[in-house]
């Protein structure tokens, strides 16, 4: 089987197997036919695994990646611009990025192109405790506030503090490497984190510590989440290979809506180290229902999971060159940042959908 050719079924596979072995009891008087090896497939996650990435390891834990050809190689991330970079330079063929970086790394010339978008507010923004002096984004000026350089979030904060009115020049950025972003809020040694509330705040939160998030989309910039992406040179050769992935990944996330609890226990035997903390239940179980409330819009009601609208893509194009123009960067079309190629064929019934909103309706309280 070549590597775009998806066409066949596990069920197909399994009778193949047992023709083999059949064959070779009666001492090979059929012919055996050959077993298709599956294709490696190396995947960048944008962040450490988490709730909100929970279904690229349901897509390999479940089979549906193995079911459409594909051993799934799935890898840490440092942040969405690193993920970029790293997809755009060839190391991994897919990975996950944030849609704004997206836009950003397209518009510098990176070749990169999206294959779904996995949820509908990027939940950028800027975390507080909830004891914090700082009740409004206006009351960062004078404050510490830690970041990581390399996360999708960073290059937009400029953007944020000029809709907000505040003077950049008034904010201490410190910078940290995102294994102790939370923690560094936690222990109070700064006044502020920048970054993606969905994966943040389930890190402070399963900590027992409350905490607070003002986000970007509050001062009205409007971004989508995460993408599926790839070059545009691997959607053009290896069409079948981007549908094969597609589907895999946007299956598992359906399955996650509609099986919360199991997806929990299968991503916590899946990623092991999660285990040393006596929290990562609840850490987990967060980022997924954040992640699941941010889902939880008109796109896949009404198109299917994984749908994009072409409208927003754009207005993130142009909040790109209004915010972050710099010398050789060219605005991208949407045409150029995402395709619906393989979108339409996974979607939830009315009921599903219901169920699954009451379910994430706790988390809506989370962020401002």
């Amino acid at each position: 089987m070549r590597a775009t050719d998806t066409s066949t079924s596990r069920r197909t596979l399994l009778r193949r197997t047992a023709a083999v072995l059949v064959g070779g009891a009666i001492g090979s008087r059929l012919p055996m036919p050959a077993l298709a090896a599956l294709r490696p497939v190396k995947f960048t996650l944008a962040w450490l695994a988490q709730g909100s990435s929970l279904y690229v390891y349901i897509a390999r834990a479940k089979g549906m990646t193995k079911a459409r050809g594909i051993d799934l190689e799935i890898s840490r991330g440092f942040g969405s611009m690193a993920s970029a970079q790293t997809i755009a330079g060839g190391q991994f063929e897919f990975g996950i990025i944030a849609a704004p970086p997206l836009a950003l790394s397209v518009a510098k010339g990176l070749p990169l192109i999206a294959l779904a978008t996995c949820d509908y507010n990027s939940t950028m923004g800027v975390g507080v405790l909830a004891d914090s002096p700082i009740r409004k984004p206006q009351d960062l000026a004078g404050k510490k506030m830690g970041a990581v350089p390399t996360s999708g979030e960073y290059p937009f904060f400029p953007a944020y503090a000029k809709k907000i009115g505040l003077d950049m020049a008034s904010v201490e950025l410190v910078h940290v490497d995102n294994k102790v972003l939370e923690l560094i809020l936690i222990e109070k040694q700064v006044d502020a984190i920048m970054g993606f509330g969905g994966s943040s705040l389930p890190v402070i939160l399963s900590k027992g510590v409350p905490a607070r998030w003002m986000l970007y989309s509050g001062a009205g910039i409007h971004t989508y989440g995460q993408t599926i992406s790839t070059q545009p040179k691997i959607l053009e050769g290896e069409a079948g290979l981007c549908e094969a992935i597609t589907g895999a990944l946007l299956e598992a996330e359906a399955f996650t809506l509609t099986n919360p609890q199991e997806s929990l226990d299968i991503f916590l035997k899946e990623v092991p180290e999660m285990a040393l903390s006596g929290s990562s239940k609840e850490f987990a179980r967060i980022g997924m229902g954040m992640w699941h409330h941010a889902i939880d819009q008109p796109e896949p009601r009404e198109h299917g999971i994984g749908w994009s609208d072409p409208t927003i893509y754009s207005e993130m194009a142009d909040l790109v060159m209004q915010y972050l123009a710099s010398p050789g960067m060219t605005r991208p079309g949407p045409d150029a940042l995402v395709t619906n190629r393989f979108i339409g064929k996974v979607k939830l019934t009315a009921p599903q959908w219901e169920q699954m909103h009451e379910r994430s309706a706790e988390f809506a309280k989370l962020m401002s």
